[in-house]
């Protein structure tokens, strides 16, 4: 699963591409990391293996972006299958598909973050 984004600016004349490169890094990076903690709200919780194994790879280069990486043996599993009955006693918001979910539902939230830390420069 993956989630792209399109993103236009405009560029004052003479910027150098490098700073407007770590600039757009920087900003992707933030995103992918409030992404991480919305999806901590809809990750299926036993002992705490699977949400502890949250992390981002965080971008290097803009056209490879960050991920959000969930990194036991059954992750693919319990995220690919919506259908599964999860135990809502720790998490009453537990479901498949929890990055899809979070990243979807966070968008807007996620944009902001992205413009405020563009406007920062």
């Amino acid at each position: 699963m993956s989630v792209r984004a399109e993103v236009s600016m405009t560029v004052p004349p003479g910027t150098p591409i490098e700073q407007i490169t770590d600039g757009v890094l920087r900003r992707i990076n933030k995103g992918a990391e409030r992404g991480l903690a919305l999806t901590l709200v809809g990750v299926p919780f036993d002992e705490g293996t699977l949400s502890g194994s949250g992390a981002v790879e965080p971008a290097v280069d803009i056209e490879e972006g960050a991920a959000i990486v969930y990194d036991t043996p059954y992750a693919v599993r319990l995220h690919e299958h919506p259908e599964y009955n999860f135990s809502k006693d720790s998490n009453p918001n537990a479901q498949g598909k929890w990055v899809e979910n979070a990243m979807l539902n966070g968008k807007a939230e996620i944009g902001e973050i992205m413009r405020t830390e563009a406007r920062r420069g």
